[in-house]
């Protein structure tokens, strides 16, 4: 069993640290829970739409990790991420953002190799990101000059980002935005590093602990270099070592050829 199961059962398991989150025993209960929601809603509103019923329906994403770990099933882990991604991306609200928004619903996606996510929240056609939260803004702009090898866009992501990484910002986002710079320039040494930074300082962000067991933007990153650089740039960055990054999983996802999406 890999440290970040131990780590996170033994967090599940506790109830002192998960009061704020939802987990529970096992699928019986998870399933008999939200049956219980949907007949509270239908009692109480007979014309309820979708919207209610998605605010009110749990996603089992933490069960699905517990039950993955203990039973040291990666296939289970990868359809669970999966199943969350999805989950997420029901909650489309654009709060006077462009499509920058949606930046972390694309690295929740990409763990799984979902990648057509990345097409649907961040098309081509609407070109670079200019209205939004300054790292959603940058870190997308990069993001998309990559994925489309738009050298054109780069030249306008690059420099932004450079601005970035020279302003008192968050040293987690500029982890991020270091490493996409670096996949820009084909350093996979720094691209190794920067990775491991956002792996070690996701677990100084605002969450829940037992969010921080498991860095899902870490691992959505690490995918999306395999599909923007040449499989022999990509095999030179290495994996981090950091307690929160699942190497089990990737390598389950390796032998299988990458499957995109989940089941």
């Amino acid at each position: 069993m890999e440290k970040i199961a131990k780590k996170y059962l033994k967090i599940y398991r506790n109830p002192a640290e998960t009061n704020d989150v939802y987990t529970y025993a096992d699928w019986e209960e998870y399933l008999n829970q939200q049956i219980e929601t949907c007949a509270r809603i239908n009692e109480r509103r007979k014309d309820s739409d979708i919207t209610i019923y998605l605010a009110l329906i749990k996603n089992p994403y933490l069960l699905g990790l517990s039950q993955a770990f203990q039973n040291n099933d990666y296939e289970l882990l990868n359809n669970a991420i999966y199943h969350y991604s999805k989950h997420r991306l029901l909650d489309m609200k654009a709060g006077g953002y462009d499509h920058c928004l949606y930046f972390w619903k694309v690295m929740d996606s990409m763990v799984c190799n979902y990648k057509e996510v990345i097409e649907k929240c961040l098309p081509e056609e609407l070109g670079l990101c200019k209205n939004g939260y300054p790292f959603y803004v940058v870190a997308s702009n990069l993001l998309m000059s990559l994925w489309y090898k738009n050298q054109q866009w780069m030249e306008h992501a690059y420099p932004a980002g450079e601005k970035f990484l020279s302003q008192k910002k968050g040293i987690w986002e500029k982890a991020i935005v270091s490493y996409l710079m670096a996949l820009s320039n084909n350093d996979m040494e720094k691209a190794t590093e920067a990775l491991g930074d956002v792996c070690k300082y996701s677990t100084r962000m605002d969450r829940p602990k037992i969010y921080k067991c498991f860095c899902t933007e870490a691992h959505g990153l690490y995918q999306i270099a395999r599909y923007v650089l040449k499989e022999e740039e990509f095999n030179r960055i290495g994996m981090p070592a950091n307690d929160n990054f699942c190497k089990g999983l990737i390598s389950w996802q390796s032998e299988h050829h990458y499957p995109e999406r989940g089941e």
